[in-house]
């Protein structure tokens, strides 16, 4: 590297650094440095470049000048007049046999002093090092003399070298508290009583609210700190992830965000997604059927008869008295008082029925049935509950356990338990890393394809560009020929004067083929810029769109750390053999009739002290 070289990293370091200037600028004024230098074989100096292209001012230019003079004299005096080698992360000074070397961490919020060589090393003293310090501009938290001297005479416990100086981190806003102002699980699947058995009585009742009642607010948590790295800057306070409401129909937020308000009468709910509403309630004396139809309402579905077959329900909660190979789609609770019968069901909430007999049903809360689950398959997000009852043929699926009385029959098809696992959370986290995927694919055309319809837009301006010049070049004739026309110096039949006037025709032909050209060449440049302008919308949206993706990509990650499953089965009776269990490790079938006992997945050490992954089985308690 050229000593101009140096001197132009060394003026881009301290620019960059003193957030004079991006570097990207800095790169931008070294190419047009290179290019200068290729066709007019001068040397510019990168500061003049960076004020031609009114990056930075005269001002800041000497500014920095003098800057870097005082760091390369600091050098110079501390070096013997040689300037030392600079390693990418840090700066090395020799003197004898020993090497005294300074690196930044990545974060900038430490500095780590080591020497390579004999210990003590008594060729450098203690401004030898704050030398080094001063010159890569490092100022806050360095450490006492006393320590810097123990160092270098070796006297300090240190063995990867001495943290010489430290930064303070930023302490991050404190994420604020959500409270509510209502029972947000108000209908319970049922109170367990201290016996292991379910009340079902104790099922809870609907938060009435009224319009204008205050549902909840937002406490802010206490505010952060700013940090400073060592160089001095000031490293601004992390933004806490902010915790917003949502609002659905029947609730709005108040203008800063931090409460929300009923709009109508009703009751009051909170989603498993967090949105918060007021639902009102609709009443059917009866049965959804041929005289009610399909039933569609953004609230509470009170029905004291029956959703009868082939009929569909949708809304935000729903209590009836039995369900029958319906179509449910709910996005709160359901009860169905006496059972459900080869239904499908969707419910995002909690779920409560007398028997489940062929049904498909997947809820996002706790699931509830009293007496028997035949032949159906359900996947719950929180516990299933079948206490007093049976599971028969089923495979039941339950983040937080499944609890029942007995499993199968002799003559009956084995169940498959699966406890522990998130199975939605898991189909969403494949869903949304296939649309990375694809978005990512997508993503890596994108450039390509700008690139390709700037060349075409460049080509098009180009060839506007040529036409024009040929179309004032055809009006200059034009305007000569016509000169000698008005001048009438040509006889009317002269060969000269037909020669002329046949040449003015041909002039204007060719402006016209121009103009049409012109008029096509427009037209295709609107195109092209429209796409441009879509494409580059795209590549906004996909980034957007990634991170959001990878937003709740990290919040699934997250959860799975912080919201685990319970891998277990109670069995209060009898479980037969055959029945699969499935936890988030390992796999179990029963090999023969058990009774009474608790299955628990677990990695603690078995009786021969081997420590694995395994289903444990265990008295009921």
């Amino acid at each position: 590297m050229t000593d101009d070289q140096a001197a132009n990293n060394r003026f881009g370091e301290i620019a960059v650094e003193m957030n004079f200037v991006e570097q990207e600028k800095i790169d931008k004024a070294l190419v047009v440095q290179k290019r200068i230098f290729q066709k007019a074989g001068v040397s510019m100096p990168i500061g003049q470049i960076l004020v031609e292209m009114g990056t930075i001012t005269a001002d800041v230019c000497k500014e920095i000048l003098e800057m870097q003079r005082e760091i390369e004299n600091k050098l110079a005096a501390a070096t013997g007049g040689n300037t030392p080698k600079k390693k990418p992360s840090g700066q090395v000074t020799a003197k004898g046999d020993n090497e005294l070397d300074i690196r930044v961490s990545r974060d900038k919020l430490t500095v780590t002093a080591t020497i390579e060589g004999k210990v003590p090393a008594t060729e450098f003293d203690v401004n030898d090092v704050k030398v080094m310090l001063h010159s890569e501009s490092i100022l806050y938290g360095i450490v006492e003399d006393k320590q810097i001297e123990a160092f270098l005479k070796g006297e300090s416990e240190v063995e990867e070298g001495l943290v010489i100086a430290k930064g303070t981190a930023p302490v991050p806003d404190t994420p604020p508290e959500l409270k509510y102002h209502f029972d947000t699980d108000p209908l319970k699947v049922g109170t367990l009583t201290e016996d292991g058995l379910m009340d079902w009585k104790e099922r809870g009742s609907l938060p009435q609210v009224k319009e204008g009642d205050l549902l909840a607010e937002k406490i802010p948590g206490p505010p952060g700190k700013e940090g400073m790295d060592v160089y001095g800057k000031k490293i601004p306070i992390p933004k806490a992830r902010d915790k917003r409401f949502k609002c659905g129909k029947g609730a709005r937020k108040s203008e800063d965000g931090m409460q929300v308000y009923a709009t109508q009468t009703g009751f009051a709910k909170l989603s498993f997604n967090g949105e918060i509403s007021v639902m009102p309630t609709l009443h059917i004396e009866g049965d959804i059927s041929l005289e009610t139809g399909h039933v569609t309402f953004d609230g509470h579905i009170e029905v004291t008869g029956t959703v009868e077959k082939g009929y569909r329900v949708k809304g935000g909660s729903l209590r009836a008295n039995e369900i029958r190979d319906a179509q449910v789609d709910i996005d709160g609770d359901i009860t169905a008082t006496k059972g459900i019968l080869g239904a499908t069901i969707r419910c995002g909430g909690n779920l409560k029925a007398g028997h489940i007999n062929n049904a498909d049903i997947v809820l996002a809360g706790d699931i509830a049935v009293e007496k028997e689950v035949i032949e159906s398959k359900i996947e719950a997000n929180g516990r299933f509950l079948i206490n007093d009852g049976i599971i028969i043929g089923s495979t039941i699926s339950a983040k937080m356990g499944i609890s029942a009385m007995d499993i199968g029959t002799e003559a009956s098809k084995s169940s498959e338990l699966i406890v522990g696992i998130d199975q939605q959370m898991e189909r969403e986290a494949e869903s949304i890393a296939a649309e990375i995927q694809s978005i990512k694919k997508e993503r890596e055309s994108l450039p390509k394809r700008l690139e390709k319809l700037k060349e075409q837009s460049d080509h098009v301006n180009t060839r506007l560009g040529e036409v024009a010049q040929e179309q004032d070049k055809c009006m200059v004739q034009h305007r000569q020929l016509q000169k000698e026309v008005d001048t009438d110096s040509l006889n009317q039949g002269d060969v000269a004067a037909e020669k002329l006037q046949q040449r003015i025709l041909e002039l204007q032909a060719k402006q016209e083929a121009y103009d049409e050209e012109v008029a096509g060449l427009m037209e295709q440049d609107d195109a092209i810029s429209q796409e441009i302008e879509a494409t580059e919308a795209r590549i906004v949206e996909s980034k957007e769109r990634t991170e959001e993706l990878n937003t709740r990509l990290d919040a699934i990650a997250e959860a799975r750390k912080t919201d685990q499953g319970i891998a277990a089965v109670k069995i209060g009776g009898n479980v037969f053999s055959g029945t699969k269990l499935t936890g988030p490790h390992s796999v179990l079938v029963l090999q023969e009739n058990l009774k009474r006992l608790s299955i628990v997945e677990t990695d603690k050490p078995d009786h021969e002290g081997a420590k694995r992954w395994r289903f444990e089985l265990a008295p009921f308690r």
